[in-house]
């Protein structure tokens, strides 16, 4: 019994992006969720390290249950907790949930209402959208 070697090589495997950053807005009139995400590599994952380390993380408030089926559940503490120092929701104005990760650092997350994002809040959404919009990616 012979082997015959595997005609074509498997490819190697991509590497995981150094980067992620993902967005998600949720309410309006509609109430529909939107998502964004960012997985920039190389030589740009320091200018995107950047512009998530401008954003006031530890001052937003902790994320309440992500606006997706697959989140895990939280008590209703943990709710509570993530509203207390906020401002209030505007009728049918948007929350946004924010996390980022990248190598070797803990998740940054955050959920913010629409009034909250400003500034570099504001730079980091708007460069996620971008960024989903030109990979073809944003939903």
């Amino acid at each position: 019994m012979t082997h015959s070697p595997n005609p074509e090589p498997s490819p190697p495997a991509a590497p995981p992006p150094a980067v992620e950053v993902d967005v998600a807005r949720s309410g309006g009139i509609a109430g529909i969720t939107r998502r964004w995400s960012a997985q920039p590599v190389g030589d740009e994952a320091s200018e995107w390290i950047s512009l998530i380390d401008r954003c006031p993380w530890d001052d937003a408030a902790a994320p309440g249950p992500a606006p997706r089926s697959d989140a895990a559940p939280t008590t209703e503490d943990d709710r509570t907790r993530s509203h207390r120092d906020r401002r209030p929701q505007v009728p049918d104005g948007f929350t946004w949930w924010i996390r980022a990760t990248w190598t070797d650092s803990d998740p940054r997350e955050a959920e913010l209402v629409d009034d909250e994002v400003v500034g570099a809040w504001r730079d980091l959404v708007d460069a996620v959208r971008d960024w989903s919009r030109r990979s073809g990616d944003g939903r």
